[in-house]
């Protein structure tokens, strides 16, 4: 592999673990605000929680399929941990 793939590659990786950290941490405020029937709000906030997230992985797509592969690699790393966090009471 080139080192140009492998920085596409670490970058598409940050990338992921870095909006799927937010994607994820932010789907706790949304269900709370479905929840508390603040459904306006909640929707605004739905989808500004897909568009960066979407805008993304088409960047990604459109490099190849290895940084898209990588990113996703790096959206399901995020969600573990984050997942893992709200599973140990921290909100």
């Amino acid at each position: 592999m080139s080192a140009a793939l492998v920085a596409r590659v670490a970058i598409s990786v940050f990338a992921g673990l870095t909006l799927g950290a937010g994607f994820f941490a932010l789907l706790h405020a949304n269900v709370r605000l479905y929840g508390s029937r603040r459904w306006p709000l909640a929707l605004i906030l739905h989808l500004a929680r897909w568009a960066p997230l979407g805008a993304a992985l088409l960047v990604a797509a459109r490099s190849g399929a290895l940084p898209l592969l990588s990113m996703t690699l790096g959206i399901l790393v995020a969600r573990s941990l984050v997942l893992r966090r709200a599973r140990a009471g921290q909100p």
